[in-house]
């Protein structure tokens, strides 16, 4: 089992190694790694998991803002390859490997840099050197690896300048430890010899706000003598060379070496100070946290990627070739400074300048292969190239446990992977070539038996299926591509595509015959003894999905689409996820209603999984695959009598009967009698209306329409048009009288009919539905009642028949508002005024802000800002928008 990793994982993965996402539970995080949270809920998750990172970080609000905004920038780089990457037979530690290499190190690189540049992000810390990275004691003869804790330590220790054992000892007397120092000691050795990582409430402990540490090591210049000379004094001290100081400060070598001579300028003098006193500051006990929770975070996935990648190896060993996480630490700081070096050549001119000269200095091998995705030119899409490369990386059988360079070590890996680009590349140019030719004359259909046994290579014939099989004059290719594949295939990898392909055609390209149940049967149960099998058997779970739904059985289909759906969870399947999400969204809610509580994990997994573009809701997704299920999904095998959405059925026989009897006048009780059985019943589609609201929905829409268009539609057809609907109504008001029991179906958002008729000012349904004991205290979805939506619409009569009837004013929605607030936000005085006689007591409820109604009148009078996002919403709700002399009318009432 093993998937391309989501980037909510690494998310997480960061979250914990910087201590910062304690509050989650394990049922929680696994839930965020896997994306099977509420959407809501996975977006305050989010959020909160990047506040904390950001937190423990010690970032400003403007870093902050920089960091959620880069976040986002890699999620969706992220998702795009994601979306178009199968991960096959690789192993786990291979999809990471290149999922680091690939996206993730080359990313992080180049996000540091622009950090840097905005805001440095590490003063104080050694400029020269990537102090927060693994790395040698020395350029010229390594002995050791150096981790990232170590090197904060021997900045601290410098900085401070005494032993380790004073420095515990001062530790341990400040915090006021009632054992001695030898722990604090014993922790500083050992995190600094990388015997140990330190566990985040360590650092928190030995460096907390109560220590006092004296610094005799840093640079803290008076104004008794030149500062430059106090300096010079300084790095003699510390004994630093120029060359050791170029590690230290943002100064080249070349430049250091004027300056320590003495051939310096005034201007170069007071920089040389200023970068001394910046990098030789003394920390806060704060500061000291938030770098060694850095280094930390850091070590310990240094740590965890040496045992994925090399568990033989010494985590301390320094030879790139044996512990290859080492080479994303190079291909890291290769990156970062050739970003940083793009930025100084070329910052002038701007960014696309900079990519330009970033590009322009990458070797072949790296430009057409590892960085394919860092170009300039893919910074909106993915090439095909670079997913086509990695899923064919990943589909290699029997490589799962070799790790290819992806830098190189020498300049035989150079040569060596230029040599393999070049070969790949060429093959696959040819690959693709003769594969055309061949689809050329095969939909030429010349001799095209022929020409498939001419070929050779399983490959070949097997790419000719990316034209659709029906899309070929000759009916009977496919089939002669299906038996040429038989021939060929050796492997059980090569089986399985052909069964898939044979599987394709049968269920979704071609009409079903009379053989076509038998020949799907036959190919489902060679696909279960295939030794392939594991692999794609989400695959095979979705044909065998159609397969039941050809047979009826829609239940035993939505099981196996569920299935495949989890599978998907062990292996990657690009967008596979939403697509079977797409048909069992489709299959749940055919021939009933849409229950969204229980089908938002569809809906999550198509939005999420490349099955959804744009900002879609949950409510029209659902209407248009009502359709896409009985319009393409829905075929059954000759055998068996079609099913049809019974819905579309029930609608159409009631209305031809109803509207026969409006438009003839005739008593409509013979056409209730025929069609008792919509009396009390939702009708099974996935608005789930009844027939009563499906016909008010229907009316008001059309006479909203008509009055909206009256200008355009000539007057006898508006008059038409208008007398049809208002006879509708009447009639519907009707049924109400004769089918009481109709009056407090809910659709699938809870709607009632009697709020429909008090959103549409149509006081007299209003009236016929409370007269047939319609439930006026009845919420819908968003926590609104009919009283709101008489508020919203400004129906003052409504209104005062729902309070009649003794409706629950003190009724809030979510956001605590009562429909007094409505009547305020709409700057309706009349019902305003019939609120507070009827219900004096809604004066003093508060909303969910705590702002009274009295508040929020005077707020929208007296706050520009507030009437005009009043306005703004009202005009998007498709409100009438009253003016601010209005609504200082309203504030008089108070």
């Amino acid at each position: 089992m093993a998937t391309f990793p989501t980037f909510e994982s690494v998310l997480l993965q960061i979250a914990k190694s910087l201590g910062a996402n304690g509050q989650m539970n394990s049922k929680s995080k696994t839930k965020f790694k896997y994306v099977d949270m509420e959407m809501d809920n996975l977006s305050t998750t989010w959020e909160r998991i990047l506040t904390d990172i950001a937190d423990a970080l010690g970032l400003d609000e403007g870093a902050k803002k920089d960091l959620i905004s880069n976040v986002a920038d890699d999620y969706l780089l992220h998702k795009r390859v994601e979306l178009e990457v199968y991960s096959s037979k690789a192993s786990q530690r291979k999809i990471v490997w290149h999922y680091l290499a690939r996206i993730i190190i080359p990313a992080l690189a180049r996000h540091t840099v622009f950090w840097q540049i905005e805001s440095k992000m590490d003063k104080g810390m050694p400029s020269g050197r990537f102090w927060y990275l693994p790395a040698v004691d020395s350029p010229i003869e390594p002995t050791q690896l150096l981790l990232p804790v170590p090197q904060v330590l021997n900045w601290l220790i410098d900085l401070i300048q005494n032993t380790k054992t004073s420095i515990a000892n001062n530790l341990n007397n400040d915090l006021d430890r009632v054992d001695k120092y030898e722990k604090v000691l014993r922790n500083l050795y050992n995190w600094q010899k990388s015997k140990s990582t330190p566990e985040i409430s360590s650092i928190e402990k030995t460096f907390s706000d109560e220590v006092n540490i004296q610094f005799g090591g840093c640079f803290e210049p008076n104004e008794k003598s030149s500062q430059f000379k106090q300096a010079l004094t300084f790095i003699e001290k510390k004994g630093l060379s120029a060359e050791a100081l170029q590690h230290e400060i943002d100064i080249d070598l070349k430049r250091l070496k004027r300056i320590l001579s003495g051939e310096r300028s005034t201007i170069e003098q007071h920089e040389f100070v200023q970068k001394l006193r910046v990098r030789y500051q003394a920390p806060s006990p704060k500061l000291i946290r938030i770098r060694l929770r850095i280094a930390r975070a850091i070590q310990v996935g240094y740590e965890q990627l040496v045992k994925l990648f090399n568990p033989q190896v010494d985590e301390l060993c320094f030879d790139i070739n044996e512990n290859k996480t080492l080479q994303l630490v190079e291909l890291y700081k290769y990156i970062y400074n050739l970003t940083f070096e793009a930025h100084i050549q070329k910052r002038s001119l701007g960014h696309n300048e900079e990519n330009k000269y970033f590009e322009e200095q990458l070797p072949s091998f790296l430009m057409c292969d590892l960085l394919q995705l860092f170009t300039s030119a893919n910074d909106y899409h993915i090439p095909w190239s670079a997913t086509d490369r990695i899923n064919e990386i990943f589909s290699r059988s029997g490589e799962e446990d070799i790790l290819d360079n992806i830098f190189p070590t020498s300049e035989y890996e150079s040569k060596k992977m230029r040599k393999l680009i070049k070969e790949e590349g060429d093959y696959s140019n040819d690959y693709l070539m003769r594969r055309d030719v061949l689809i050329d004359k095969l939909k030429q259909n010349k001799a095209p038996f022929k020409q498939l046994q001419n070929i050779d290579d399983f490959e070949l014939v097997y790419g000719a299926r990316i034209i659709q099989v029906n899309q070929y004059s000759n009916p009977n290719i496919g089939d002669m591509i299906v038996e040429r594949l038989k021939f060929l295939e050796a492997t059980p990898t090569e089986s399985m595509k052909r069964i898939l392909f044979e599987l394709e055609t049968h269920l979704l390209l071609k009409k079903f015959g009379s053989k076509t149940e038998e020949e799907v049967t036959a190919l489902l149960d060679e696909a279960k003894n295939c030794d392939d099998f594991e692999f794609s058997k989400a695959n095979i779970l979705r044909y065998e999905a159609l397969h039941y739904i050809a047979q009826h059985k829609l239940k035993e289909a939505e099981k196996n689409l569920n299935l495949a759906i989890d599978e998907c969870k062990k292996y990657s399947f690009g967008k596979f996820r939403g697509l079977l999400a797409r048909d069992a969204f489709a299959l749940a809610i055919a021939n009933q209603k849409l229950i969204p509580n229980n089908h938002e994990k569809y809906f999550r997994d198509m939005y999420y999984w490349g099955g959804l573009k744009g900002e879609p809701n949950i409510y029209d997704v659902s209407r248009e695959l009502h359709e896409y299920f009985w319009e393409k999904l829905y075929q059954c095998y000759p055998n068996y009598q079609p099913l049809f959405a019974s819905c579309s059925s029930d609608m159409e026989k009631f209305s031809r009967d109803f509207a026969e009897c409006i438009k003839n006048g005739r008593s409509i009780d013979l056409v209730l009698k025929k069609h008792k059985a919509l009396k009390k019943k939702q009708l099974k589609y996935p608005q789930a209306d009844s027939i009563i609201l499906l016909m008010m929905k229907m009316s008001y829409e059309l006479l909203r329409k008509l009055n909206y268009n009256k200008q355009m539609v000539p007057t006898d057809i508006a008059n038409e048009i208008s007398d049809a609907c208002n006879g509708m109504i009447q009639g519907i008001r009707k049924v109400i009288e004769l089918w009481p029991e109709i009056v407090n179906i809910t659709d699938f958002k809870y709607q009632t009919p009697l709020m429909f008729a008090a959103n549409n000012k149509d006081y007299q349904t209003v009236k016929a539905l409370l007269k047939a004991n319609a439930d006026p205290n009845r919420q819908d979805f968003r926590g609104r009642t009919a009283l709101h939506a008489a508020a919203a619409s400004r129906c003052c009569k409504s209104a005062s028949l729902l309070l009649e009837h003794g409706c629950d004013a003190a009724i809030t929605n979510p956001e605590g508002s009562t429909a007094l607030h409505t009547a305020i936000r709409m700057g309706e005085r009349a019902i305003i005024e019939l609120l507070i006689e009827k219900r004096p007591e809604l004066l003093k409820i508060e909303d969910s802000k705590g702002i009274l109604p009295e508040q929020l009148a005077r707020k929208i009078v007296t706050e520009p800002l507030i009437y005009e996002s009043l306005k703004q919403f009202l005009i998007s709700e498709d409100r009438i928008v009253v003016s601010l002399d209005t609504y200082k009318k309203v504030l008089e009432v108070f």
